[in-house]
C-alpha cells in the first residue's frame, strides 16, 4: 500500500476546508440528495461526499457505509485530491498503491473507485464526490462527465454559505462607505481610485462618477504632488506607509487638507486608505501659533518695559529702608519695608517670566560644563540661611556622594535649588529641618530636597509642574508664589539632561528628586599660573 502525498499547498487547503465549517456537522438534505441520485445514476452499493482534513477523511454524506470517517493514510480520497481530473481506480487489487489497503482486503472490500475532487471558492481541492464498488469496472467518459457535473453540484452547496457571507459581507462594507465620516477608498497603487465612500463627495463637492475618473494626482496641490508619488511608489514597493499628509483641490477651487492612513496588498496591487479632513483643524493650529507668538512678544515687551523701572523702585526703597535719607516714623518705615517686599516679588515674577518665555522659545542661555555637585549643594544651603532662619527652620546638608561631577549649568542648577529649597522651607513647620542630600544611585546622581511639612493635595499633584499651577488651599494662597517656579525648575533640569520628580505623603512631607547622569571624565587641570 502506498499512503497518499500531502499536496504542496496542505495548509491553505486545510485553512480553505475549516473556513467551509462543515467538518462534523450533522447530515444534511442539500448533500444527501445528492449522494443518494448518484448511487442510483451510477448504479453503485457507496457514493460519498468526502472531505480530507489532517489525519482523516470525514464523510459529510454517505450511501451504504456506516461509519462516519476513515484514516487519511489508507484513503483513496486523499489521492483524487492530488488531481484536478476525475481519479479512477478500476481494480484496487490490481493496482499497487491499493491491492494490500485494508479497505480492500476487509470492509467495505472496495475493488472499484472513482472520485472528482471538490474546491472551495479560493480553488483548494477540500475533498470528493465518490463512488465505490465491490467489484471491478471500467468507467466511460461520458460517466466522468456525470460524476463531474455532480461534483460541481456539490460544490455549489459546499460553498453556499461562504457566497452568502460574501454577499452579507458586502452589503455590510457599502453600508460603512456609506455611512462613514471618514474619506474611505480603496486604490490603485497608480492613486487611482477605485472605491469611495460618501465622504469623499460631501468634502470636495465631486461626484462619486467624476472622482472614479479622476486620477488622485490630478487632485493634489502642485507643491505635494511629488511626495504623494513618492507616497504612493512606497506603497507599490510592499513597504509600510507612513501617516501622510497633503492638500486636494475641492470642486469649487479650494483646497483641502488631507491626512492619510492606509495599508497595502501588493499582492493585489491594491491600497486601502482612510482619509480625513483636517483643513479645519491646519486653520486651527495657524491661529494657536499666532496667538502664541503675539503672547510671547507682548509678554517679554511688557516685562522689560516693567523690569527698569521696578529695579529703580527696588532701590529706592531698600536705601530708603536702609535709613539713606535718615530715620523714617515707624508707620512709614513699615510701610516703606511692605513696598520693598512687594517690588521684590514682582521682579521676581517678572523674571520667571522671562525665564520661561526664553525657555519656550530656545533661547535661554546655558553654559553646561563639569561641576562638582557637592560645592554647589553647599553654595545653595548657605545662602538660603537667612531665609530659614526667617521661616524658623533650617537646613541639614548630607552629602553621601564624594567627588560627584555632573555636566550642568552651574548658575542654573543653583536657580534649580534656590526653587526647591525656598518653597521646602516655606511649608515647614517651625523648629523642622529642610534636608538637602546628594546620593548615588544605578550609576546616577541623586539631588533630593526633603521637608517634612503637610505634604501636597492629592488633587494638585498632577498639575504641579504646569505654569502658574497653585494649590487652592487658604495657607499655600497665604505663602505666596507666581505658580512658575517648579515649571520652570523642570525645564531647566531637562534642559542638563536630567529629571526632576517628587514623592509626597499627607502630613509627612515632599521630597523632590534631580536625577543626572554622573560625568566620569575628570575635568581638565586648570592651567598652572607663571
Amino acid at each position: 500500500m502506498i499512503p497518499p502525498p500531502l499536496p504542496p499547498d496542505e495548509p491553505r487547503r486545510l485553512l480553505a476546508l475549516r473556513r467551509l465549517g462543515l467538518l462534523d456537522t450533522p447530515a444534511e438534505e442539500r448533500f444527501d440528495r445528492i449522494v443518494r441520485m448518484a448511487a442510483r445514476m451510477f448504479r453503485v452499493p457507496i457514493t460519498l461526499v468526502s472531505l480530507v482534513d489532517e489525519s482523516r477523511q470525514w464523510f459529510k454524506a454517505r450511501v451504504g457505509l456506516s461509519v462516519p470517517s476513515t484514516d487519511r493514510s489508507v484513503s483513496f480520497c486523499g489521492h483524487a485530491i492530488l488531481k484536478p481530473d476525475t481519479f479512477v481506480v478500476r481494480d484496487a487489487l490490481k493496482d499497487q498503491r491499493f491491492a494490500d489497503n485494508p479497505l480492500v482486503t476487509g470492509e467495505p472490500r472496495v475493488r472499484f473507485y472513482a472520485g472528482h475532487p471538490l474546491l472551495a471558492v479560493d480553488g483548494s481541492p477540500v475533498g470528493t464526490l465518490c463512488l465505490l464498488d465491490r467489484r471491478a469496472r471500467d468507467f466511460s467518459d461520458e460517466e466522468r462527465q456525470q460524476l463531474e457535473d455532480l461534483a460541481a453540484w456539490v460544490e455549489v452547496e459546499l460553498n453556499a454559505l461562504t457566497l452568502r457571507e460574501a454577499r452579507i459581507a458586502l452589503a455590510r462594507q457599502e453600508r460603512f462607505f456609506a455611512l462613514s465620516v471618514d474619506m474611505l477608498c480603496i486604490a490603485g497603487l497608480d492613486g487611482t481610485l477605485r472605491q469611495l465612500s460618501q465622504a469623499w463627495s460631501r468634502t470636495l463637492g465631486y461626484s462619486e462618477r467624476e472622482l472614479l475618473a479622476t486620477p488622485l494626482l490630478q487632485l493634489v496641490h502642485e507643491e505635494d504632488r511629488l511626495a504623494t508619488a513618492a507616497w504612493l511608489e512606497r506603497g507599490a514597493r510592499g513597504e509600510l506607509l507612513p501617516w501622510f499628509e497633503h492638500r486636494c483641490r475641492a470642486r469649487d477651487g479650494s483646497w483641502h487638507w488631507l491626512q492619510w492612513n492606509a495599508t497595502v496588498n501588493p499582492a493585489e496591487g491594491i491600497l486601502y486608505g482612510v482619509a480625513r479632513d483636517v483643513t479645519e483643524q491646519k486653520r486651527l493650529e495657524a491661529e494657536r501659533r499666532q496667538v502664541e507668538r503675539m503672547k510671547s512678544e507682548f509678554v517679554s515687551t511688557v516685562s522689560h518695559e516693567l523690569r527698569t523701572p521696578l529695579t529703580s523702585i527696588r532701590g529706592a526703597l531698600g536705601l530708603l529702608s536702609g535709613g539713606v535719607a535718615g530715620p523714617l516714623p515707624s508707620e512709614a518705615a513699615d510701610m516703606i519695608g511692605i513696598a520693598h517686599k512687594n517690588s521684590e516679588r514682582l521682579i521676581r515674577l517678572i523674571n520667571d517670566i522671562l525665564d520661561l518665555e526664553k525657555m519656550e522659545s530656545g533661547k535661554l542661555d546655558f553654559h553646561i560644563e563639569p561641576q562638582e555637585l557637592g560645592a554647589l549643594l553647599s553654595q545653595a544651603a548657605e545662602a538660603h540661611h537667612g531665609y530659614a532662619q526667617e521661616c524658623g527652620a533650617r537646613v541639614e546638608l548630607e552629602v553621601k556622594a564624594t567627588d560627584a561631577w555632573a555636566m550642568v549649568d552651574g548658575d542654573r542648577f543653583l536657580q534649580v535649588l534656590a526653587n526647591l529649597l525656598s518653597n521646602a522651607l516655606k511649608f515647614s513647620p517651625r523648629g523642622e529641618r529642610v534636608t538637602l542630600r546628594l546620593e548615588r544611585e544605578d550609576g546616577r546622581l541623586c539631588v533630593s530636597v526633603q521637608d517634612r511639612g503637610p505634604g501636597i493635595p492629592e488633587a494638585f499633584r498632577e498639575r504641579i509642574f504646569e505654569k502658574f499651577a497653585q494649590a487652592d488651599g487658604s495657607d499655600t494662597r497665604r505663602k505666596g508664589g507666581t505658580g512658575l517656579g517648579l515649571s520652570i525648575a523642570r525645564g531647566l533640569v531637562e534642559r542638563m539632561g536630567g529629571s526632576l520628580d517628587f514623592v509626597t505623603t499627607a502630613s509627612s512631607g515632599t521630597t523632590f528628586r534631580v536625577e543626572l547622569p554622573e560625568c566620569l571624565a575628570l575635568p581638565p587641570p586648570h592651567p598652572e599660573t607663571p
